[in-house]
């Protein structure tokens, strides 16, 4: 079974509503928020390239076009379950994704953001496992 770790959380609103994950061997991924389950968030989580990934958090393409343009269609759910640095079981999907009603509308931008990249702060402090504030 495929395992990811968060790396970096894109947006927050309420809860991690974007992320950026690594795979054992490298891979990059990006999950986005579905629903909530009980006390879970859902998430879909395709793979995608480092530059694409990058083009995403430069406002150089909308979140549903990175989305689609996973490698084969893949994709696949996580429900978060321990520590947000815990490695997460990903649960490979067979309808394609273009076919759900998961994706966001077009022209949902990341954009580039004036402050300090805490997504990249909070990457290192929990690779250090100091607790992490997101005001």
């Amino acid at each position: 079974m495929k395992t990811i770790r968060i790396t970096e959380i894109l947006e927050y609103y309420d809860g991690i509503q974007i992320f950026a994950a690594r795979g054992p061997i490298g891979g990059h991924y990006i999950g986005e928020m579905i629903e909530t389950v009980g006390d879970y968030d859902r998430y879909a989580v395709v793979g995608v390239c480092p530059e694409r990934l990058a083009d995403l958090r430069d406002g150089k393409v909308d979140l549903r076009t990175l989305l689609m343009e996973t490698p084969g269609g893949e994709w696949y759910t996580v429900m978060p379950e321990g520590e947000v640095d815990d490695p997460q079981k990903l649960i490979p999907q067979s309808t394609p994704l273009v076919e759900t009603d998961h994706l966001p509308d077009e022209g949902y931008f990341l954009g580039p953001k004036d402050a300090p990249d805490n997504g990249t702060a909070i990457a290192r402090a929990l690779e250090r496992g100091k607790v992490v504030s997101l005001t």
